[in-house]
């Protein structure tokens, strides 16, 4: 009885032995290549439908991947975009902090003397003299410094050169201007005038796309079809108000009469004079203060839509009215008042005026009337 169990034993060792070897003799990639092949044996055609099912994954997953570049990229450029939005509203602010502390010093720079008053000023005490020379070069100074930081803002900046070199006939109109100004005291109205040329295409370009866009997404571009009047760009519309700006520089120009000029004497006939020759305005002096109270209103619509009104109104209140210009020394009698007539021009006594006596006869004929007095040999 245990000599056939030995041997049994014996025979299942042997035969899982050569199962091992056969095992040990074929290598992993050819295990699987003849599960393949005795797979493709089962069932016919399932090679074709492996394939298109591969290359569904892969054009999938090649979808998948670019789809989170895109994202990636876009959230970059989001961030980018972010950044420069910041950096612009701290430019804008700071900017707007030095326009509102440069007001009471610009408003109270038009009571400063003109000639020949400041020539007096400077002459009778050296002490002026020497402020005076300090306000212009610390003035200077800082015009410098404004001009060296907008010429590095633009140089970092290239769609500003990209725009400049697409409108030529802007930037050969501005050099025409700059050359025609006196270079003797307007070298910095030069280089001003020169900065605003090279922006000033890239200024009305960025507005009009930004117009666009406003328009599309509020819907106000339907509504702007129907009026003609509206029917323009705001660089349009600017450029045209601009083209006679006579009206508005008169709104800026103040009276001597409305400002505290020092050293000058209202009620002196020289004044009146003057008065009389500025009845529009002075135009050294002037007034920005609607442009002012224009950029107070949007600064406080930031912070609060409903403060801005109240700030309005009250700045309305309390700006300067212009007074007509009266002699307050006529009242009461205290001045005899006069009119000067003016000069009589080609008078001279009058002369008889003597008809010739060809004139009745010359009117008969010409209006086919017959004369009383005919001969008798026509009768």
């Amino acid at each position: 009885m245990r000599l056939p169990s030995k041997r049994l034993q014996e025979e299942d060792s042997s035969s899982e032995d050569d199962r091992e070897m056969e095992h040990e003799e074929l290598t992993p990639e050819e295990e699987e290549e003849e599960e393949e092949e005795n797979n493709y044996e089962d069932v016919p055609g399932k090679d074709a439908e492996m394939e298109e099912l591969e290359k569904e994954y892969m054009e999938l997953q090649n979808k998948e991947q670019d789809l989170l570049k895109n994202l990636r990229s876009h959230k970059d450029e989001d961030l980018l975009k972010g950044q420069a939005v910041k950096n612009q509203k701290a430019l804008w602010d700071k900017t707007l902090e030095f326009r509102f502390l440069l007001q009471k010093a610009f408003s109270s720079s038009n009571r400063l003397p003109q000639e020949p008053d400041r020539s007096s000023f400077c002459d009778s005490d050296e002490g002026v003299n020497v402020a005076y020379s300090d306000l212009i070069t610390s003035s200077k100074k800082t015009l410098d410094s404004l001009l060296e930081l907008q010429e590095a803002l633009l140089d970092k900046n290239p769609s500003i050169t990209q725009a400049t070199n697409g409108n030529p006939g802007q930037s050969s109109k501005g050099l025409e201007t700059s050359k025609n100004l006196d270079v003797k005291g307007d070298e910095e109205w030069q280089q001003i005038y020169q900065m605003h040329s090279r922006i000033a295409p890239f200024r009305d370009k960025s507005i009009d796309k930004w117009q666009r866009k406003t328009e599309v997404s509020t819907g106000a571009a339907a509504i702007k079809g129907k009026l003609r009047a509206f029917n323009q760009n705001i660089s349009e519309q600017v450029a045209a108000y601009m083209r006679d700006p006579s009206r508005m520089i008169k709104q800026m120009q103040l009276r001597r009469s409305t400002v505290g000029i020092f050293g000058a004497v209202p009620d002196d006939v020289g004044s009146s004079r003057e008065e009389e020759v500025h009845a529009d305005g002075d135009p050294e002096l002037l007034d920005d203060s609607e442009f002012y109270q224009q950029l107070l209103k949007e600064f406080f619509e930031t912070f609060d839509p409903n403060s801005s009104e109240t700030a309005f109104y009250a700045l309305q209140r309390l700006k300067t009215k212009k007074r007509k210009i009266v002699d307050r020394r006529a009242s009461k009698s205290r001045k005899i008042r006069y009119h000067v007539h003016e000069k009589i021009v080609n008078f001279m006594a009058p002369q008889p005026m003597n008809l010739p006596p060809m004139a009745p006869k010359l009117f008969d004929n010409l209006f086919g009337l017959k004369t009383s007095h005919q001969p008798a040999s026509a009768v």
